[in-house]
């Protein structure tokens, strides 16, 4: 225990000084002593008073006063078991600090404090005399901070909200760190120049592009400054915490903008490409990725191209250029077209292998057979393999002779093989028209040896039409019996004379295989319907022979009466 520096005092001097000093009383004294624990104040009385060391420590753990220096304390307790007076600082200052703390708010002076615990939605900070609450997105500029990197650290703060009835202070670490930002930007801006190479950290990526930290400042490198080739994603150049190697493009110190490239750090594919490139001629690509209408390449000196899903296979199988190629493989491909000043280049991988069109009208003739297989189903028709690469259509039209069958193609489904006709090429629209119902053979070329006018023959009625009914004399071989061919005369109503699915015995009247009719008649049948038109036959030419004779008669009456009608004149 520290040596008192005042005398020891009796009884009753003790109870005199208590009668003069109230608890609670603040008093000026002087540090007369400094130990590890406790100091010792003199305040004029004749017992000496402490208080504990902790009570002078700032938030950094240092002592914040020395031997002489005057202080303000209150009295705690009269007299301890020393018979001392146990005295406080920090009540005193606790009283004041209020006041202290809501004139720093209005000033909008930065305090000091250390954070000392993590606390439900934020952290505690000691502010030497009183704690504050922190809000944990108020601690960085960062979201989701790690709370053991902020613990024991001493930070300046803003106070954002005071409330002395409640004893709640909050307090921010953004304005101040924002501050320092914006300072470092400026400073870090007026640093920067165009062309400037620099070693960054990519902090983040986006869809357009990544942002890096140039050391107090960000810049941004655009998806298009990342490579002269396509940039289809950012993270399959760039990731973050990635160093890298940037140019500084733009300054713009009025918004705080940086631009950043990566090619620019070298030569450009395009230049003096027309010296290097041009049409027909065959290179080393790879392949750097794929879309789905076809692949993206480049050349050894990083020119890109493009080559489409239609000139990668002659093959019509080919769905994906995935599944031919990979990311990485080198092939060998033919410029087709090339545009320097679009940067553009076209290239064809199918140019290099013979054409399934070579010499085709030699391989398939016209009107030759052959096995052809089902690839693809459609509105109008199916179209068929007929060899690697060659592909043709059998129109719907040219599937059967049968023209009841509205949409004969969907009886057939894909990988199906069909004998087939060669009807006809189209070499320069590399078009190949197909028949299935050639290969039968028209059954009408012999109609006119089976069918002969006046003979009689039975079928079966099978749809009726306004104008009459159709009947089914063999497999896609029709008649019609027009409607004023069924009787004499002709039904009101069609349906009262004959029905679909009725056997019927018709006469044929007339074959036209060119234009595929035949004429059949059910009334040419009826015996007394042929006498009756032969009597009104024979009866209109009686009265034309009538009329004739009647009216040669009275051209000579009316010659003779002329005549005489002359001679009298004369007289």
């Amino acid at each position: 225990m520290a040596e008192s520096p005042l005398p020891e005092m009796t009884m009753e001097e003790l109870l005199n000084e208590e009668k003069r000093v109230a608890r609670g009383q603040v008093v000026t004294g002087e540090i007369v002593k400094i130990g590890d624990d406790e100091l010792v104040i003199d305040v004029g009385y004749k017992t000496e008073g402490v208080i504990p060391r902790s009570e002078f420590l700032d938030i950094t753990g240092e002592l914040t006063v020395k031997i002489g220096d005057k202080v303000e304390v209150s009295v705690e307790r009269m007299a301890d078991s020393n018979g001392r007076l146990r005295l406080s600082k920090r009540n005193v200052d606790r009283s004041r600090v209020w006041q202290t703390l809501e004139e720093q708010n209005k000033a909008g002076v930065l305090i000091k404090g250390r954070v000392t615990k993590k606390v439900n939605g934020g952290y505690r900070v000691d502010l030497g005399v009183v704690e504050a609450f922190l809000p944990a997105s108020q601690i960085s500029l960062h979201k989701n901070p790690d709370a053991e990197d902020h613990i024991e650290k001493i930070y300046e703060f803003k106070i954002i909200k005071i409330d002395r009835g409640r004893s709640n202070v909050v307090v921010s670490r953004r304005p101040v760190l924002e501050l320092e930002r914006d300072e470092n930007r400026t400073k870090r801006l007026g640093e920067l120049t165009p062309g400037d190479i620099l070693e960054a950290k990519v902090k983040s990526t986006v869809s357009y592009g990544a942002f890096v930290d140039l050391g107090g400042v960000d810049g941004l490198l655009h998806i298009a400054d990342i490579d002269w080739g396509r940039v289809n994603k950012v993270e399959d150049f760039v990731k973050p915490g990635d160093s890298v190697k940037v140019m500084v493009l733009q300054v713009d110190k009025e918004k705080g903008k940086i631009s950043l490239g990566m090619k620019q750090m070298t030569a450009d594919p395009w230049t003096e490409a027309e010296k290097r490139y041009r049409v027909g001629q065959i290179v080393e690509v790879e392949v750097t990725h794929f879309a789905d209408y076809g692949v993206f390449l480049k050349t050894s000196d990083n020119l890109e191209g493009f080559c489409h899903i239609t000139e990668i296979s002659w093959s019509k199988k080919l769905k994906k250029p995935s599944d031919l190629f990979k990311v990485g493989d080198k092939k060998q491909a033919q410029i087709i077209e090339i545009d320097f000043e679009k940067r553009k280049i076209n290239f064809s991988f199918k140019r290099l292998e013979k054409s399934p069109w070579d010499d085709v009208t030699q391989r398939h003739p016209i009107g030759s057979n052959f096995q052809a297989t089902v690839t693809n189903i459609t509105d109008f028709g199916l179209f068929m393999e007929i060899e690697e690469g060659l592909e043709g259509l059998l129109h719907q039209s040219d599937i059967t002779w049968d023209k009841r069958t509205k949409a004969p193609q969907k009886d057939y489904k894909i990988g199906q093989t069909l004998n087939v006709k060669m009807l006809a090429i189209d070499m320069e629209k590399k078009r190949i028209s197909l028949g299935l119902k050639q290969v039968e053979g028209d059954p009408w070329d012999k109609v006119e040896e089976k069918y002969k006018p006046g003979q009689v023959i039975t079928g079966k009625v099978y749809r009726l039409v306004e104008f009459g009914a159709f009947m089914e004399l063999e497999k896609n071989i029709e008649g019609l019996i027009h409607k004023t061919e069924i009787s004499n005369p002709p039904p009101k109503k069609l349906e009262d004379a004959i029905k679909v699915g009725d056997e019927v015995t018709v006469k044929v009247l007339s074959v036209d295989s060119g234009k595929r009719r035949i004429a059949l008649s059910v009334k040419a049948l009826s015996k007394k319907t042929e006498d009756k038109e032969g009597d009104a036959e024979n009866d209109e030419h009686a009265v034309h022979r009538k009329t004739g004779a009647f009216q040669k008669m009275l051209k000579k009456f009316l010659k003779k009466t002329k005549t005489d009608d002359d001679d009298n004149d004369a007289d």
